[in-house]
């Protein structure tokens, strides 16, 4: 299994500052490198086809590796290039999954050596190299060609934990045979007479790079050997909470991508049942059963299982969904069977049937509980098989796609009444997920009311619009029987007759404000016509039972006729934009000759 390249897409695009890449966890291979990794190795940047590393190492001049990659969980290394550049070469063990089982990978990272410093420092003459010791932040350790320590800075002191008189006039090695360091790097630099790069631990905890470098004599003997001492200890603990940050980074990404999807799907909300919704919606991607979906008209049976699908394997393959209650009985098997040419009077050509289209994918039956009993056997075939026939065929055709299927019947009182098989029950019935009623979310309501609401203006292209406290409450206080179809109705409805930038009770249907609450609602609020007299009380269109359509057209009307045709003021008016306001005029087909008292003006 090989990493998905969102997992990769932090390295790749959002952390430029490192050289990083990912290799598998056993064979050390590269997966994928970002920017600066593939300049280091001379390798494009993104899919690196696992590439060997180490022998990639090799041939891009890295011609000393000082340890193997033998830790599994993470390490370091030194490695040397024969142009004289050392980097710090890192690796952490990381899971690529978003489980515990996912599989394990390394996170690797190159830093360049800041060693030219150094160099410069060692080939100063030592009467300046005396002055300038003790202003190094760096540590500085300077032995002769016997290994006497013949000068640490205050720096050096400050890391060590150590005073410059405990050590000058003694060998080296004498504060690593009292425990104080782990290795002698500077020692190794005077017997190998070449510079020597390693990692030191110290007893006092600090960590630190060692960067020995050897001066000369005209002889080409070594004359000294001048260390430089980096305290590591607060580096490596930014960049391990860098790289967990990385890491964090990428899980706050995945969880906003299913944060998405279930926007998508309908999951918004934080109530108890949508968080139960969701998890159950998450265990029955990660499976192959079939999924029975349970729930009231409305409460986004198909934008559940859609969700599904999305998160589950099957994912870049079909999604094909039937709703059984809108196909007539006569044509159900043709549907989701197909059919040959000749099969009946009419069939002129062969068809393709929802079983075969849902090949490898997932086809989801919608309102299954509608299916006729003669139906139900062939489709128990069907799904203990997976072969059928197209109608009128006479070849078996295989077809390897994943059910989901969903009703708002009662389908164990169905069984008991002798009209749904109760074997194909138990057989569709593997895993079930119940969808709770927009009633049972109230924590939800206004969440999802201001979400369909947004949604909606940003289509008619008007302003963002707000809900007033009393239409909060009345949204609360309300049954919704329709679930979550009818709340989305109703804030479209809302952003086309709103006017102004709130909405308020009166811009509800009667079916959520009572008809006599409304009146009393609008009779405070008289009309006015262009010349300012008073119109008698209202009567909201909807009142006098006008369609949602018939209700927008006739407020667009009316605000052209207060603005003498003039658009731009009735789009204003309106609370939408004269873009919106055009668009409304085409979809209504509402031609210059309608609009009263047009005289031609934008």
């Amino acid at each position: 299994m090989t990493p998905q390249p969102a997992f990769c897409d932090h390295i790749l695009h959002q952390n430029e500052l490192v050289a990083a890449g990912i290799c598998r966890g056993e064979t050390w291979n590269l997966i994928f490198i970002n920017n600066m990794l593939g300049e280091i190795l001379k390798l494009s940047p993104g899919r690196a086809d696992d590439e060997p590393f180490l022998p990639r190492l090799t041939r891009c001049g890295f011609d000393e590796v000082e340890e193997s990659l033998s830790e599994p969980h993470g390490g370091e290394l030194i490695a040397h290039h024969k142009e004289g550049s050392m980097y710090i070469i890192r690796w952490k063990s990381v899971s690529a999954g978003d489980s515990a089982d996912g599989e394990q990978v390394r996170l690797i990272t190159m830093s360049k050596i800041p060693v030219d410093q150094i160099n410069r420092v060692a080939e100063l003459p030592w009467q300046e190299l005396t002055v300038l010791l003790d202003s190094i932040h760096d540590g500085i350790w300077v032995i002769d060609s016997d290994g006497i320590t013949l000068r640490v800075n205050k720096a050096m002191e400050r890391i060590a934990g150590l005073r410059a008189e405990e050590v000058i006039g003694k060998h080296v090695t004498e504060p690593m045979h009292k425990g104080r360091f782990e290795t002698c790097v500077t020692l190794r630099a005077l017997i190998e007479k070449r510079a020597v790069t390693m990692f030191d631990d110290y007893s006092n905890g600090k960590r630190c790079l060692n960067t020995s470098t050897p001066i000369f004599d005209e002889k080409g003997n070594v004359w000294r050997v001048i260390a430089s001492i980096r305290d590591m200890t607060e580096l490596e603990t930014l960049q391990r909470k860098l790289t967990d940050l990385e890491m964090e980074t990428l899980s706050y990404k995945a969880r906003l991508e299913n944060l998405q999807t279930e926007m998508d799907a309908g999951f918004v909300g934080h109530s108890a049942p949508m968080r139960r919704l969701r998890k159950e919606a998450s265990k029955a991607a990660r499976t192959e059963a079939i999924t029975l979906i349970l729930g009231e008209t409305g409460t986004g049976k198909t934008l559940t299982a859609k969700a599904i699908h999305d998160m589950s394997q099957r994912s870049a393959e079909p999604f094909i969904a039937v709703n059984c209650g809108a196909i007539p009985m006569s044509l159900m098997e043709s549907e989701l069977f197909g059919y040959e040419k000749g099969a009946f009077t009419g069939a002129t050509g062969q068809k393709i049937g929802f079983f075969e289209l849902a090949d490898n994918g997932t086809l989801f039956i919608d309102e299954v509980g509608d299916i006729p009993m003669n139906m139900q056997i062939k489709l128990l075939r069907v799904l203990q098989e997976h072969r059928f026939m197209r109608v009128g065929g006479t070849k078996e055709i295989h077809s390897s796609f994943r059910l989901i299927a969903a009703t708002n019947r009662d389908l164990p009182r169905a069984v008991r009444e002798g009209t749904f098989r109760e074997d194909l029950y138990y057989r569709i019935n593997v895993a079930e997920i119940r969808i709770p009623p927009l009633r049972d979310r109230g924590d939800d309501i206004l969440l999802l009311a201001q979400l369909f609401l947004e949604r909606h203006c940003a289509y008619m292209g008007r302003p963002r619009l707000s809900l007033s406290p009393a239409v909060c409450r009345q949204l609360l206080q309300y049954g919704w029987p329709g679930n979550v179809r009818e709340l989305n109705n109703e804030m479209e409805r809302a952003a086309s007759l709103t006017i102004g930038n709130r909405v308020e009770l009166s811009d509800l249907s009667t079916r959520i404000v009572p008809e006599e609450a409304r009146c009393r609602l609008l009779g405070a609020e008289p009309l006015t016509s262009r010349e300012g007299a008073a119109a008698p009380k209202a009567k909201m269109p909807i009142v006098q039972n006008y369609s949602l359509q018939e209700m927008e057209r006739k407020l667009i009307l009316e605000a052209l006729d207060k603005t003498d045709g003039n658009k731009s003021k009735a789009a204003e008016l309106l609370g939408i934009t004269r873009e919106g306001l055009r668009k409304k005029l085409l979809r209504m087909d509402i031609s210059d000759k309608e609009i009263p008292h047009d005289s031609g003006r934008a």
